[in-house]
């Protein structure tokens, strides 16, 4: 009975407090509970807030509204969060010029430590992009590779299933030619049953062969299956095959080259004796044996003959394996690669590989994350990064002059400071004149060489060396925010956009002008399906 009275004195209580609260949040002058509502200091014009509408660095502007000249000792006006130099304030305009550094963005106003946010800004400058191009028309899922081909046409690759809009019954099916001015070349085969079951990554074109070598994830291509990750294909489209006898008496066809790999190939590279290198995440050379096929039922099965390969192998002209190439003959089996991942890949003009990830050994010698291979797939202990650096490198770029960008999540790169991008002199020791500074305050996953020097940075950031600047940045030959190249708004992620947005920067052919594809579904704010063209100057 005690409990009983305790509880409803408590409820009584509560109810009673809820009621008080209730009554004095709203007041009938519509104030709150502690006086009168706080207005904002200032206030943006609703229509025409800023004259011009746009400009570049170093333009005279006019901003209009309200409440300025009472705060204008405390009065910072931002251009994408870079201060611009204030010329004069009234009670109803800001006079400002766009500063250095500023870039397409919302143009915004500090008082202390109150932000008010104003009218968008383009700023355009020497690097922008083309809104001619029909960016807006790219594909309609990942673009993950470009590369030039003949007659002024570029191939693309991918997890798309159109592109340009071009309505094509069946569709554009993760692999397409394109012509430079973007839209889509309707002489290439597309439509049903055309193209791989799966997403294309790597691409090279055999101008020997006229044909185009291609990996991924996949296991057929057109309507042939037992194509694992890996095939030729014909210039105008369709996957380059053979005919098989099968033991059932039909003939079927196959894939021109005799085998594939389980896992995805990433990457692929034609020597100079035509032998082929694949790199990616793959554990299995497969060749289907049909000599050891047997009719079931009076259907042919088929047998798969595996052979164990860790992340890199090499292939004959005709896709069989090459065991002379980091294997090891008395287990039957590809020797032991790296401990971890591999991400970044590139063959050198005397035919050895430059590997990079997340890993610590190759073939059980210690190596810091970079590494060089010889011709046979042994390690090259001549290039020497030192304890390179104490996280993963995404991505590296070869210079002209041989000296390697690389850039990744580390910190520090065989013991030195560095801001998540260092460069690499030839023999893998670091170069002491670049220098980026405190680099990205997230992650840097993307790298591209502008012809000339200049250096493209992509990732997922909103600062490079304290500049604002959303996930894209372009840097001098020494590692220097550039200056006059960074007026764009940068990159926004399309919806489900993996790591990896940007997957590459292509110089288009004769052009001040560049090709970026990737995942990204936005660039300098306007709509960029995947694929958008650059010009500079």
């Amino acid at each position: 009975m005690q409990m009983m009275k305790r509880t409803i004195y408590v409820c009584i209580l509560l109810g009673s407090l809820l009621a008080a609260c209730t009554k004095e949040t709203v007041n009938s002058n519509a104030q709150g509970p502690y006086g009168d509502p706080v207005l904002p200091a200032i206030n943006f014009a609703e229509e025409s807030a800023i004259i011009p509408a746009k400009g570049k660095v170093g333009d005279e502007v006019v901003l209009k509204g309200k409440g300025f000249l009472a705060v204008k000792d405390n009065l910072k006006v931002l251009f994408n969060g870079t201060a611009a130099p204030i010329i004069k304030v009234t009670d109803s305009t800001i006079t400002v010029t766009v500063p250095e550094l500023g870039s397409s963005g919302s143009v915004s106003a500090q008082i202390g430590q109150e932000f008010y946010f104003g009218p968008y800004f383009p700023v355009f400058g020497p690097f922008q992009m083309d809104t001619i191009f029909p960016s807006v028309r790219g594909g309609n899922g990942g673009i993950f590779n470009v590369i030039p081909v003949p007659g002024n046409k570029y191939m693309i690759g991918g997890e798309f299933s159109e592109y340009d809009n071009s309505a094509i019954a069946g569709g554009v099916n993760r692999f397409a030619r394109i012509n430079a001015d973007g839209t889509l070349d309707r002489t290439y085969a597309y439509g049903t049953n055309t193209g791989p079951s799966g997403p294309i990554y790597p691409m090279v074109y055999m101008a020997d062969e006229l044909q185009y070598l291609v990996g991924g994830n996949f296991s057929g291509y057109d309507q042939v299956s037992n194509v694992y990750s890996i095939a030729k294909v014909n210039a105008n489209g369709g996957v380059s095959q053979r005919s098989v006898s099968r033991p059932s008496g039909a003939v079927t066809p196959a894939s021109a080259l005799e085998g594939g790999f389980r896992g995805t190939v990433a990457g692929l590279f034609v020597q100079s004796d035509k032998k082929i290198i694949a790199i990616g995440g793959f554990r299995y050379y497969v060749r289907p044996n049909y000599n050891l096929t047997t009719v079931e039922s009076g259907v042919d099965s088929l047998h798969l003959d595996s052979t164990m390969v860790q992340n890199i192998a090499r292939l004959h002209p005709d896709g069989t394996l090459d065991s002379s190439y980091h294997y090891d003959l008395v287990n039957h089996q590809g020797k032991v690669t790296v401990n971890g991942s591999i991400s970044s890949y590139y063959m050198l003009a005397d035919d050895k590989m430059l590997i990079a990830g997340n890993f610590t050994t190759y073939g059980g010698q210690s190596i810091g994350r970079i590494a060089r291979l010889n011709t046979d797939g042994s390690l090259d202990v001549s290039f020497n990064p030192g304890a390179g650096p104490d996280q993963a490198i995404s991505d590296f770029a070869v210079q002209p002059d041989g000296k390697i960008i690389c850039a990744g999540n580390f910190k520090k790169f065989s013991g030195v400071n560095t801001g998540g991008i260092v460069r690499l002199n030839a023999d893998g020791s670091m170069d002491a004149t670049f220098n980026a500074g405190e680099g990205a305050d997230g992650y840097v996953n993307r790298l591209g060489l502008i012809p000339g020097g200049n250096i493209i940075v992509a990732g997922s950031f909103r600062k490079f060396g304290g500049v604002t600047r959303s996930n894209f940045v372009v840097l001098t030959p020494t590692g220097a925010v550039h200056k006059t190249y960074n007026t764009n708004g940068g990159v926004t992620f399309a919806g489900n956009a993996p790591l990896g947005q940007v997957w590459k920067v292509l110089p288009m052919t004769g052009q001040n002008a560049l090709l970026m594809i990737g995942s990204f579904s936005q660039f300098d704010y306007r709509q960029a399906n995947r694929i958008v063209r650059f010009t500079y100057q």
